[in-house]
């Protein structure tokens, strides 16, 4: 078995392996398929983009008060979106999980190679809540996926708590 190593191998699993960034991302993920339309392909990639903003500019030294909780409070918000089969506006969505995600990437740091390799990671994860999203409504039902929106939603709690 061979592993990722240095720095895009660590940016890139990174999402996975962080349970609040896997929960998150994913949640994000959920939440547009859930949307639709154009929401669909601009809620995760403003979720990166917003991710890969707030990790460059906690790298040259812009501190996000409250991060941590910060972080726990997304997994709520988002997977309370999920859990209540919440359908924004495709803005509104993208403000929202841009919001979200500057908790993700602002406790990152590291060179080009780990950036590139993170914001892979970030779209993968966060396509796989999509395809998640998408797969479980056609196999199950709606219920379904909002039942692991309120998963997400617990976790957030669970941490905020301290509990994870």
């Amino acid at each position: 078995m061979t592993t990722l190593t240095g720095a895009f191998g660590s940016g890139l699993t990174t999402p996975v392996w962080v349970l609040q960034h896997l929960l998150g991302i994913l949640g994000i993920g959920m939440w547009a398929g859930q949307t639709g339309g154009t929401a669909v392909w601009q809620v995760p990639a403003a979720a990166v983009t917003a991710a890969l903003a707030a990790g460059f500019a906690a790298q040259m030294g812009v501190r996000l008060p409250y991060a941590g909780p910060g972080l726990a409070a997304s997994l709520l918000v988002v997977g309370s979106l999920v859990a209540l089969g919440v359908r924004a506006p495709a803005v509104l969505a993208v403000l929202i999980a841009a919001v979200a995600a500057v908790f993700h990437g602002h406790a990152h740091q590291g060179p080009p190679l780990y950036w590139a390799g993170f914001a892979a990671g970030l779209m993968l994860v966060a396509c796989g809540g999509l395809g998640l999203s998408v797969a479980v409504t056609q196999a199950e039902s709606e219920r379904a996926v909002r039942l692991c929106g309120g998963a997400v939603a617990v976790a957030g709690v669970l941490d905020l708590v301290g509990v994870i």
